[in-house]
């Protein structure tokens, strides 16, 4: 089963901007959801298929690698293409663009097939018997493992709401780093913008449950880590690592 890749425009309005005129890391997280989106609709596996099957698309990682933050441009161009799959993983990756057709940042991702009556795992080789099999390649980017610090600078609580939440009735990935990233100083955030991210989601949380997250800053190092969890249960939600230019 070949793939077919896909590319798309992604005009950045005004209210997706930060007080730095640096597009939204949540709306870049959006971006990528809906050029997956779009590509596995196209490839036949996507939210039509899911859906008609009690199937859905579950992100598990993302490893994003920018040399240059979207700030002051009219749009970027996202490319993305399916890798296939390694047993119970599929893996996807994304190019980034900027008007100048340059680009600006390479995205790795990992997902899971999941059966939605019973929360288990699905093989992607459900959706065709010949479902292609992942292939390493020389420029493939590394997931890297994200050490959880003893001790963590600075904490916040959030409490889930209906606007947080998607079709499959949890509160959408892109939340996850706008709960990590506002537990930062506004200081440092007005002096620097995310240069490599490594984002692993663990569990979703649903309307009206509470996110705890806490982040340990070094700013000598420029890199934070982030933990995200349920404040009554404990169970972690996500681990988040980026370096900061």
């Amino acid at each position: 089963m070949e793939f077919v890749k896909t590319r798309k425009k992604y005009k950045i309005n005004y209210y997706e901007l930060n007080t730095n005129s640096q597009l939204k890391e949540s709306i870049l997280i959006l971006f990528l959801q809906d050029a997956a989106t779009v590509n596995a609709e196209a490839n036949g596996f996507g939210y039509s298929w899911t859906e008609a099957n009690n199937l859905g698309w579950f992100l598990l990682k993302y490893r994003i690698e920018l040399t240059e933050y979207p700030k002051n441009i009219d749009y970027i161009e996202i490319e993305t293409e399916s890798r296939g799959a390694s047993k119970l993983f599929a893996y996807r990756d994304f190019v980034i663009y900027n008007p100048t057709n340059e680009i600006i940042g390479r995205v790795s991702s990992c997902w899971a097939l999941i059966d939605m009556e019973t929360k288990s795992m699905v093989y992607p080789n459900k959706i065709k018997n010949d479902f292609q099999v992942f292939e390493k390649r020389e420029n493939d980017l590394k997931f890297n493992k994200i050490i959880i610090p003893s001790e963590f600078n600075y904490q916040k609580s959030y409490e889930v709401r209906y606007d947080d939440l998607d079709v499959n009735h949890h509160a959408n990935n892109s939340n996850y780093i706008v709960w990590a990233l506002e537990t930062l100083p506004y200081e440092f955030r007005l002096k620097h913008s995310i240069k490599n991210v490594d984002i692993q989601l663990k569990k979703d949380i649903s309307l009206g449950e509470t996110v705890l997250a806490k982040a340990n800053l070094n700013i000598s190092d420029k890199q934070s880590i982030h933990v995200l969890m349920n404040k009554i249960s404990q169970e972690d939600l996500g681990f988040i690592c980026i370096d900061w230019d």
